[in-house]
């Protein structure tokens, strides 16, 4: 079988669609946004066929929850035994060190040049998130285009205390 790229679900399309339709001739399978207590009879049903066919493709399942699979509450023996053997990996949020690396990165890719103290003090009063420091980068960029001024720490902290426009 000729590789493609994964097919990608979301809850509710485990729900309502029928687990060939979600796969097409996929070999593997991305499901985001999977709430496990909200599971029925139906998307459990749904959710062991998309094991199987994958299975029996020799593919890949990625499941992105809040809880491992494991400890999801469901009622289907057969599809409780095979997400009890899936291996789970439990994505931490970043901490000091890595959060401040990733916005040293994130301000090297726009070129732009601060110092370790912007930084610093970003890294203690943002939430502790790539998504945070993605935009936390990109409003300091917009803010000093905005008032034709350097990222600076001052900047920032106008920033942060909302008496800056972004736009």
């Amino acid at each position: 079988m000729a590789a493609s790229p994964a097919a990608q679900a979301t809850g509710s399309d485990i729900e309502r669609a029928e687990p060939p339709a979600i796969l097409g001739d996929a070999a593997a399978l991305l499901i985001d946004d999977l709430t496990p207590s909200a599971l029925s009879s139906a998307a459990e049903q749904h959710l062991f066929h998309l094991y199987n066919l994958l299975a029996e493709r020799q593919g890949h399942l990625v499941i992105c929850a809040d809880e491992a699979p494991a400890r999801w509450p469901v009622r289907l023996a057969d599809l409780r035994s095979r997400l009890n053997a899936l291996p789970a990996v439990a994505i931490e949020q970043p901490d000091d060190g890595l959060l401040q690396m990733l916005l040293a990165k994130l301000f090297s890719d726009r070129q732009l040049t601060v110092d370790s103290g912007v930084i610093e003090y970003a890294s203690r009063r943002i939430e502790r998130s790539f998504a945070a420091a993605r935009k936390l980068v990109d409003d300091l960029d917009r803010a000093a285009l905005t008032a034709q001024r350097k990222p600076s720490l001052a900047l920032l902290r106008e920033l942060l205390q909302g008496s800056l426009p972004l736009e």
